[in-house]
């Protein structure tokens, strides 16, 4: 594959980057946005190309200020370049895990001095599924992560040096990182610029040494909390709202957002996610005592405290500790060029057998009750996968190459592998891929489009335009709407609880509209039917016209 020390060259990088960037492209749009959080972002970011609205965000027509606009105005810009669709939303999401993945290689670089300890670091990185599934799914996440990595790696570069565009760098990616997730956006790398103390740190003048920084930190109160100071002067409820209910209140009450998870979901996801390399990890952990001090000091600020930090968090989900995973990829990287052989051997060995297993249980796919369908010919992913791991296997005595090659060969091959069986399955996804086909097929093509009781923005962002909603029992149509000045949003939803509209539907069920129910209406609506007398079943859902 490569030779000796050419293995590790820049080139090497540059190649494995693009080929990266490639597989991550391919079929890109072959999926439905999936009915979760990608689907939100996705929807809010084409209501704010389509309205040319940059600051005010919006979720099917009202205002939706869980978040601040940065992820939203990003992946508008790919709507805006290549269209309003799922390939053009999802475009700058995964550029952002390619410059994730050269800022390991470049973090790897400063740290250890070692073109080999980062490339390895580098290849870790991509073939963690976690940091995989963030690139798969349009979140807030993969955005951070990368302004996240950019200022750490602009404080490691400052540090020694103290030149000043570093420091600079090193504020305007906070500033981003709080424009794209609020406060908890300077965890990762306020730690990390606590903790990190290089021997060679430069000996100039204190009031030199500090002198650009005031500017540096008024730069970024300027840039990070413009939009928070704007929206304060639009509405001074939103400080309160932003800080209290989305900060304070996601951390601390569970049950607000419904991502109530227990104490010690990281402490075992994380690990799962990161298969193999956490095991590798694990199962070398008194190697670890060989690390510098100045690392471990590092590694203990961007590992085990935010690990504890969001541990303690009532709200959970795996990709808020995205970060860490660079953390953990950098660190395996140092190991495993410290490891002899007789480890490095049953590491790389269990590694293979690891992945081999996998790529049978994906070739074997559409033979298992799991209900899943997988194209053919999308069988000759898994193949190949095989195929590439027998050839490493018979590699003698290259026990790293072994390790890497085969994490490569299993995980690249798997992006493609599974974007065609997502796009195989769209309601096992969460998609409303299907949906909108049917809509757009006759007797249904041209209806105004009813949704009963469901937030179904993946559908608003496969249309095209929004729908109209109507709201019974759903606690997720409990929309904020304080901070509207006017009623319009009242005709993108109706309630039944009131009268006038009630009066309404019943004027819209005598047009040419079409109502999606998930499932049956409630026996308290059943006489909707008696305006709709057709329906068509399409997955789980029934749409009447």
């Amino acid at each position: 594959m490569f030779k000796l020390e050419s293995r590790y060259s820049g080139r090497t990088v540059l190649f494995l980057l693009l080929l990266l960037l490639a597989l991550l492209l391919y079929n890109l749009g072959g999926w439905g946005v999936i009915e979760t959080s990608e689907a939100r972002y996705a929807e809010i970011s084409r209501e704010m190309l389509a309205s040319s609205d940059w600051l005010h965000p919006r979720l099917l027509g009202i205002l939706h200020y869980h978040k601040p606009p940065a992820t939203y105005v990003i992946s508008a810009w790919g709507m805006g370049i290549f269209g309003m669709n799922e390939f053009g939303a999802r475009f700058f999401l995964q550029l952002s895990l390619v410059l994730q993945a050269g800022l390991v290689y470049l973090l790897g670089l400063e740290l250890f001095k070692s073109r080999r300890t980062a490339l390895i670091a580098m290849v870790v990185y991509i073939t963690i599924p976690a940091v995989l599934l963030a690139a798969r799914n349009l979140t807030t996440d993969s955005f951070l992560t990368t302004f996240e990595l950019l200022a750490i790696y602009a404080w490691l570069k400052y540090k020694p040096r103290q030149q000043a565009a570093w420091i600079y760098l090193f504020y305007t990616c906070l500033a981003l990182a709080f424009l794209t997730k609020g406060p908890v956006g300077l965890i990762f790398p306020v730690l990390l610029a606590i903790g990190y103390r290089p021997a060679t740190e430069t000996s100039l003048p204190q009031p030199i040494r500090w002198g650009h920084h005031l500017p540096a930190l008024l730069l970024f109160l300027v840039l990070g909390l413009s939009w928070y100071l704007y929206l304060m002067q639009y509405d001074p409820r939103f400080i309160d709202y932003f800080i209290f209910k989305h900060t304070v209140e996601r951390y601390a009450n569970p049950e607000t957002f419904g991502r109530a998870k227990p104490w010690w979901f990281y402490l075992v996801l994380a690990p799962v996610l990161s298969l193999p390399w956490a095991a590798i990890l694990l199962l070398n952990l008194k190697k670890l005592r060989n690390l510098p001090r100045l690392h471990k000091r590092l590694f203990i600020l961007w590992l085990l405290v935010p690990l504890v930090f969001f541990s303690l968090s009532s709200s959970k989900l795996i990709l808020y500790i995205l970060p860490l995973f660079a953390g953990q990829a950098l660190l395996t990287g140092w190991l495993l060029q410290a490891l002899p052989q007789p480890a490095l051997r049953k590491a790389t060995l269990g590694a293979l057998l690891y992945f081999g297993v996998l790529a049978l249980a994906l070739l074997a796919g559409p033979l298992l009750p799991f209900g899943v369908a997988v194209p053919g010919w999308a069988l000759v992913f898994p193949v190949m996968m095989l195929v590439g791991l027998l050839l490493l296997w018979r590699r003698k005595n290259e026990y790293l190459l072994q390790l890497l090659g085969g994490a490569l060969v299993f995980c690249l091959l798997l992006i493609p592998y599974s974007t065609h069986v997502m796009g195989a399955n769209p309601e096992l996804i969460n998609s409303s891929s299907h949906l909108t086909a049917a809509l757009q097929q006759e007797p249904l093509r041209g209806k105004q489009v009813l949704v009963y009781d469901k937030l179904l923005p993946s559908l608003a962002f496969e249309l095209g335009h929004n729908f109209i909603t109507i709201h019974d029992q759903d606690h997720n149509l409990n929309r904020e709407t304080q901070f509207e000045q006017s009623q319009v949003w009242r005709e993108k939803l109706l309630q039944l609880d009131r009268p006038d509209d009630v009066q309404r539907l019943k004027q819209l069920l005598q047009q040419n509209t079409a109502l999606l129910v998930k499932g049956d209406l409630p026996e308290k609506s059943q006489w909707i039917k008696r305006y709709l007398p057709h329906y068509q079943q399409v997955g789980k859902w029934k749409i009447y016209y």
